[in-house]
């Protein structure tokens, strides 16, 4: 059985090759082989949260974020389902982004993890009222590649332990998420589910560890327990409403609820704004640099209000 499936880096082709039983993946870069899946009994949530810590360190992230908090949901849990009417009928369940590698194997578990922004970033940014202070920047632009690469390790830490895993936000068409302003796997949305948190009028998720943060997810055929939501079904129960951010974005994209959030505003302050004179201000390019205005200077920056 054959599958084809676009990847931030070009196409990916998964072949079972069931008589001795290994996948072989095909890429635009290169052709190899792992072990099919097979269910481990020594892996548990403590293992992953400590394979999470070790990728912090290992990769750099330490350098821009504070230590990660990891997350649990079912593959099954309903909100998955449901965010194919509330965000985009494209939008993947745990299901369907885990057989875009593995045809055959049934997604169990959905592991999300939090990386709140450096102290020093946060501080920055809170004195700045028309664009990211040059910390923040470098955290969006780089900070977001060790990011990648924790959510890349981790699944193919599991891989290596005989379990099928993904990373389903590095399968999506960056590209096309950015011009539509809507991607295939909201690291958001799969957060709340996991337990992780609320959402603001900013469209952030506001965690325990506040709203400044970047967030990461893998799925995996692995079953773990999952976490009890102490938020249940309300996804804005830890926003106070206050109106902070939408007294710092510069865009005017946020209102006075959630549903009156305006990304195009937001993208379109971005581009007329920040983009154009990236160079001169931050000295690099290519890279995303984002806001983050409406996260900083808020009473829920670093912590849940």
């Amino acid at each position: 059985m054959c599958k084809s499936s676009k990847m931030r880096h070009g196409v990916v082709t998964v072949c079972k090759v069931t008589e001795n039983n290994y996948v072989k993946v095909i890429t635009n870069h290169c052709i190899f082989y792992k072990k099919d899946f097979m269910k481990p009994t020594d892996i548990t949530r403590k293992t992953i949260e400590d394979v999470v810590n070790h990728l912090y360190e290992a990769t750099g992230a330490a350098t821009f974020f504070e230590p990660p908090t990891v997350k649990f949901a079912s593959a099954d849990d309903h909100w998955f389902t449901e965010f194919k009417t509330i965000i985009s009928p494209e939008h993947w369940t745990p299901q369907e982004a885990l057989n875009l590698l593995y045809p055959d194997a049934t997604a169990k578990t959905v592991i999300s993890f939090c990386c709140p922004n450096s102290r020093e970033a946060r501080e920055g940014n809170r004195k700045e009222t028309e664009r990211p202070c040059e910390l923040w920047a470098r955290i969006r632009s780089f900070g977001d590649q060790a990011l990648q690469n924790m959510r890349n390790q981790l699944a193919r830490w599991l891989q290596e332990h005989g379990v099928a895993a993904v990373a389903p936000f590095q399968q999506d068409d960056y590209k096309l998420a950015v011009k539509n302003l809507q991607s295939r796997w909201s690291e958001r949305h799969v957060a709340f589910v996991t337990g992780m948190g609320t959402f603001g009028l900013s469209g952030g998720l506001i965690t325990e560890h506040g709203v400044a943060h970047r967030l990461a997810s893998v799925v995996t055929s692995l079953e773990l327990p999952a976490d009890v939501r102490p938020y249940g079904d309300d996804y804005t129960a830890w926003c106070i409403k206050c109106g902070a951010c939408r007294r710092r974005c510069p865009a005017g994209s946020i209102g006075n609820t959630l549903a009156e959030r305006d990304k195009t505003k937001c993208k379109e302050y971005q581009m007329k704004t920040i983009v154009p004179t990236r160079a001169d201000t931050y000295g690099w390019m290519d890279f995303g640099i984002g806001c983050g205005l409406c996260q900083t200077a808020v009473p829920c920056e670093d912590k849940r209000p």
